[in-house]
């Protein structure tokens, strides 16, 4: 039987092992290749099951005509199908037709005997053979399907067809373009309450705009949990499809000027009295920014309803016409919320679907139908707050019209799910539930990581026409210039850890990557959305190149782009289709990894796999500084004499900041993104990867408003430096840097 589970894991995607980062190779044990087949929905709790689900799988393909779907590029396939038909069928007349986007349709047919034959097999008792149905040509790029029909018989594919590359913006073509990267949960305003919104975003594109910035990058915008605002990473969210309504602006919204109940609830002096508490607290409160919402929006809901849904105003036809729209997997999202509410009302343990009664926890099943119609207010409730959200968002992307800036808005896709989420309770099927994401040990994390996300299972996704991961691109490039793939390598694979185990016990699943890349590049293109690939770790040989030719951004960070010899790279020797930037969120700002901050917060938490590790990093670091500053030296941007210890004086950690940054300019990548924790010249980490609670992650707020940011002259300063070289003439005209 080993034979038997190793070549189901074979064709199932699960690799036989992977070196770690010290080279030692590890092999991948029979249990872990059991858990993961088990999570992709195959039997295979003893042999005779395994038997089984080896035989179904290997013949799967050869008991249908045509495979699920199709994906051809432009330019790299032919136009052509494979199809399998019994062998007693040969001399019998087919029809096909290809069924555009548009509903333009071809057609024709065939005797399956003309055709070239690739192989054949019994299966079932009956000789089946495969053929190539070559069509007369390509249809443009779209989604199309090919039918297949003899006499009563009928089958159909999905047949996708791509461009060869995503989108790349006119100015990106042209030159090189530079955004502020940032965390919207950090922005402080004199008008907030308590966490950045999506009016502080639009005033922050504003401010960016003003200054030459072509973009403004910010954290997954990924719906979360409401009824859990404790619950607040922005990369394990319940939904991927949907945006976060923590970020409401609530006097934003129109209903508010209507409701004099809501009003009176914000003007209250115990309110104004906690308002003022969560706006200067130095981290975001999210149960106390919660706390002051809710009620409000409650309110809100209840004034649109009755001034508007039970009017049918215009406004009301505005919402129908979002949620048709949205279709069925809003209303799914929105009766999950409902259901959560719900439930969590019998207690904290209910948030997980599956400890609700067995009849909700089939997202398909008929008490979730009655629910939903005994609960159509609540329902409503939560595609308002969808709906608000959405308009929103879309006035905070709009603000970048206003001083032309060539990307504009810049988001982040997160690489997985909650699993006790609402899309893992709305798409059990195509997800593998039962394993969790992360990452093998490297150099950050020498433990290796677990996400504690579920993956797509790639098997069932393909089967499903690659529909989720479709609409996981469609929602996130909607409202967006740019779109950053979070762990851009889970295109070809993704690290898979048995729930339970630790996280060096995982393996690498392989996904279908040439599909991936195609239907990336086709939303890009139809979206006119820039695609940036986070590729940092450890990444699969071949997978860069099939980057650059797609035209996605590589992710280059000063931090990491050493040569052999562990000396920092010259500007010219950086990548030119890339974005480049001196850190990241889950990295520690500059003034931070000077002072050596991250190795002390890990040392303290932990989270070394060996005590004598860490005063072994901190000699590396220090070593690191001096290769700094020499890099810095060599291309004339600090004197001699700049010294490389810590505790540099405010003077000379601005200094620093000034050259790491010129430095990065210096290199042709197209895009140079600027945190703004090290324009400020902030001691902070905003994540520290491998850690819950023990460190604030997803918390630190800006020092900070945007208001004083717009007025700040190391920003404008910064704007300046960068004006020449990164700034395309029609913005020049707008830029104030005064």
């Amino acid at each position: 039987m080993s034979d038997k589970l190793d070549r189901l894991a074979h064709l199932a995607g699960i690799e036989e092992g992977w070196h770690d980062f010290f080279g030692n190779w590890r092999p991948v044990s029979a249990e872990t290749k059991r858990a993961f087949l088990a999570a992709m929905g195959f039997a295979v709790e003893d042999d005779e099951a395994l038997a089984r689900s080896l035989d179904e799988f290997e013949n799967r393909p050869w008991r249908r005509w045509l495979e699920p779907v199709q994906v051809i590029v432009q330019g790299q396939g032919a136009a052509e199908v494979t199809v399998t038909l019994p062998a007693d069928r040969d001399d019998v007349e087919f029809r096909w037709e290809l069924v555009e986007e548009l509903d333009i349709r071809h057609g024709g047919t065939f005797r399956p005997a003309t055709l070239p034959m690739l192989e054949e097999r019994e299966v079932d008792g009956r000789l089946c053979r495969r053929r190539l149905l070559r069509l007369p040509g390509l249809p443009g790029p779209g989604y199309h399907v090919l039918r297949l029909t003899q006499g009563e018989d009928e089958a159909s594919m999905d047949f996708i067809v791509a461009p060869p590359s995503a989108y790349l913006p006119k100015a990106l073509e042209e030159g090189r373009v530079w955004g502020f990267a940032t965390q919207l949960y950090a922005l402080r305003s004199e008008r907030n309450w308590g966490c950045g919104d999506y009016t502080d975003l639009g005033d922050l594109m504003r401010v960016a705009g003003r200054l030459g910035a072509a973009a403004v990058g910010v954290n997954p915008l990924h719906a979360l949990f409401p009824n859990q605002p404790h619950r607040f990473s922005p990369y394990a969210p319940s939904s991927r499809l949907f945006v976060n309504i923590a970020y409401l602006d609530v006097e934003a919204i129109e209903d508010f000027a209507e409701c004099q109940k809501a009003r009176r609830l914000v003007a209250a002096p115990a309110f104004q009295g906690r308002l003022s508490e969560m706006r200067n607290a130095e981290l975001v409160d999210y149960v106390g920014v919660a706390s002051l919402k809710r009620p409000v929006l409650e309110a809100l809901w209840e004034s649109f309803r009755e001034k508007h849904v039970a009017q049918d105003s215009p406004r009301a036809f505005a919402f129908a016409e979002y949620q048709r729209q949205g279709g069925w997997k809003m209303e799914q999202f929105a009766t999950f919320e409902a259901l959560q509410e719900h439930f969590l009302e019998q207690g904290p343990e209910m948030g997980w679907w599956r400890r609700w009664p067995q009849e909700f926890q089939d997202s398909h099943s008929q008490a979730v139908d009655e629910f939903r119609e005994s609960h159509a207010d609540r329902v409503g409730f939560y595609l308002y707050l969808q709906w608000q959200a959405d308009l929103q968002l879309a006035a905070a992307h709009a603000a970048c019209m206003e001083y032309d800036m060539p990307v504009g808005l810049y988001r982040d896709l997160g690489v997985g799910i909650a699993d006790d989420g609402a899309e893992a309770w709305s798409q059990q099927t195509l997800l593998s539930l039962g394993v969790t994401v992360g990452a093998p040990p490297d150099q950050l994390n020498l433990k290796g990581q677990d996400w504690g996300l579920a993956p797509f299972n790639p098997i069932a996704m393909r089967e499903d026409c690659y529909r989720p991961f479709i609409a996981v691109l469609q929602a996130n490039m909607r409202h967006a210039g740019a779109m950053r793939l979070d762990h851009a390598m889970s295109l070809q694979r993704l690290y898979w850890i048995p729930r339970g185990s630790s996280a060096d016990q995982g393996a690498y699943v392989r996904f279908p990557v040439a599909d991936l890349f195609a239907l990336v590049a086709l939303e890009s293109r139809r979206n006119r959305c820039l695609v940036i690939g986070e590729d940092l770790g450890t990444v699969p040989e071949g997978f860069r190149e099939r980057m650059q030719a797609a035209r996605l951004l590589a992710y280059r960070l000063l931090y990491f782009e050493r040569r052999d010899d562990a000396t920092f790279k010259e500007p010219g020797e950086f990548p030119d289709l890339a974005l480049v930037a001196v850190g990241t969120h889950d990295l520690p700002a500059l003034k931070a990894w000077w002072n050596d901050y991250d190795l002390e917060l890990r040392e303290r938490l932990d989270l070394y796999p060996k005590p004598e590790m860490a005063p072994e990093e901190r000699r590396g670091r220090q070593q690191d500084r001096e290769r700094l500053v020499w890099a810095l030296r060599c291309q004339g941007l600090l004197p001699d004499d700049f010294p490389t210890g810590r505790d540099l004086d405010d003077g000379q950690i601005q200094a620093l900041q000034q050259a790491a940054h010129a430095f990065v300019d210096r290199t042709p990548s197209k895009l140079m993104m600027v945190q703004i924790e090290d324009v400020l010249g902030t001691e902070i980490q905003m994540n520290m990867p491998g850690t819950t609670d023990q460190h604030p992650n997803w918390r630190i707020r800006l020092p900070l408003t945007v208001e004083e940011i717009g007025r700040d002259e190391r920003f404008a300063g910064m704007a300046r430096r960068l004006l020449e070289g990164r700034c395309p003439a029609p913005q020049r005209d707008k830029v104030a840097l005064s």
